[in-house]
């Protein structure tokens, strides 16, 4: 069942005082509290995890709302999950912002919301997060929760894809072959394809061969080089 906030902030006082909390709830979970080796208490642990979230403090509410989502410690709860995950995503946590925006894209623990999980999504991919970026681009591609920008999406797919997120690589390759939001380059596609392709991201080598086959060998040389100055920046 999804808990609210009582008056928890209030009667926790200060930061340290929540720090304190959330140490202990962490000591529980683990059997470490008190400076002693105990048997892991997850009840309590679930107990002090609260307390801190309803306090306010965001990497309890993170860990509540995961404890939730996988019914770690406890009964999985998606609706409880998503409402510690946004908690703490409106405070800035990246992980939050994240999952938030996963499950409001599934549907998980209640409506789906395209439009907010393009929003959280972008919070996250603007920090940095490949798998986010990689996930939104898919979104602004198919113009789902947000007018469609294959332009932004190419983007976003290429720097997923520089930062090991190789399902982005034949996104992108994709739209320089069609020219889509990017200007086309075929040798380029090729050569990103040819990175998906060792990486065994399916698809990725059917695509590399048929179009290697429609540029020949120049072709080829080219994206060849390419691709590992890709690697090796």
């Amino acid at each position: 069942m999804t808990r609210r906030p009582t008056n928890a902030r209030r009667t926790l006082g200060n930061r340290k005082s929540r720090m304190a909390v959330l140490v202990l709830a962490s000591g529980l979970s683990i059997g470490a509290a008190w400076g002693q080796s105990l048997p892991p208490d997850y009840g309590e642990g679930l107990r002090w995890h609260q307390r801190a979230a309803e306090a306010g403090l965001v990497e309890a509410q993170y860990r509540l709302a995961l404890f939730h989502e996988t019914g770690i410690k406890t009964e999985p709860d998606q609706a409880a999950a998503r409402y510690w995950y946004e908690r703490a995503a409106e405070q800035g946590h990246l992980l939050s912002q994240f999952k938030l925006a996963t499950l409001l894209q599934t549907g998980t623990g209640g409506p789906a919301d395209p439009a907010g999980a393009v929003r959280w999504y972008r919070a996250a991919a603007d920090r940095g997060l490949p798998q986010a970026q990689y996930n939104l681009a898919t979104l602004l591609e198919r113009g789902q929760g947000a007018e469609a920008d294959p332009a932004m999406a190419a983007t976003l797919y290429e720097a997923a894809a520089r930062a090991g997120i190789s399902e982005a690589a034949p996104q992108l390759a994709v739209l320089l072959i069609d020219g889509r939001g990017i200007a086309q380059d075929r040798v380029r596609a090729l050569a990103w394809l040819i990175l998906a392709a060792d990486d065994a991201v399916p698809g990725a080598a059917s695509l590399r061969d048929q179009l290697t086959a429609e540029l020949g060998p120049t072709g080829w040389s080219d994206a060849v080089a390419r691709a590992s100055a890709i690697r090796s920046p």
